[in-house]
């Protein structure tokens, strides 16, 4: 009759991947979730706000954490960096006698990224484009916008826009 012949069994185990994809111990499957791999597991993990920071932050450059620390600095302390008034010219050595009083090490390239930034910021633009006057760090007035200043801060905004 037939020959009895074993039959081929089927498994459920997984087949043990590349070398070279187990290499690649973890991978991120997006912004807050990551993957890897122990033997034959997937582990995934969610990531923490502090964890995706921490992350974030380990990527930028030393200025750019500087800069980021001397904003937050200047933003607990005076009320006309918070509200984005229109800064007095010469703000540079106000600020430079900042940070000496704080005794925060920060460099003079971290101090120019950040008041461009904040000299750029739309809100700032629109303050400077009302007139008015300009103020110290400690809230003082010191000196007029110039209708140059208004004119040229409302094509910066323009410009922005488009």
């Amino acid at each position: 009759m037939t020959e009895d012949k074993p039959r081929k069994t089927l498994t459920l185990k997984r087949k043990p991947k590349a070398k070279a994809a187990e290499a690649s111990h973890s991978e991120e499957i997006n912004d807050d979730v990551t993957e890897s791999v122990r033997g034959r597991k997937r582990v995934i993990k969610m990531q923490s706000a502090a964890q995706k920071k921490a992350i974030k932050d380990s990527k930028l450059s030393p200025s750019e954490r500087q800069s980021r620390e001397l904003k937050r600095l200047l933003a607990e302390t005076f009320s006309v960096w918070r509200r984005r008034r229109p800064l007095a010219r010469g703000i540079d050595e106000q600020i430079a006698a900042f940070i000496e009083t704080q005794g925060v090490e920060i460099s003079k390239r971290a101090v120019k990224k950040l008041l461009h930034r904040h000299t750029h910021h739309k809100s700032y633009l629109q303050n400077v484009a009302r007139g008015g006057v300009r103020f110290k760090l400690d809230g003082t007035e010191d000196g007029e916008i110039l209708p140059e200043e208004r004119d040229h801060a409302r094509r910066a905004m323009e410009s922005l826009e488009s």
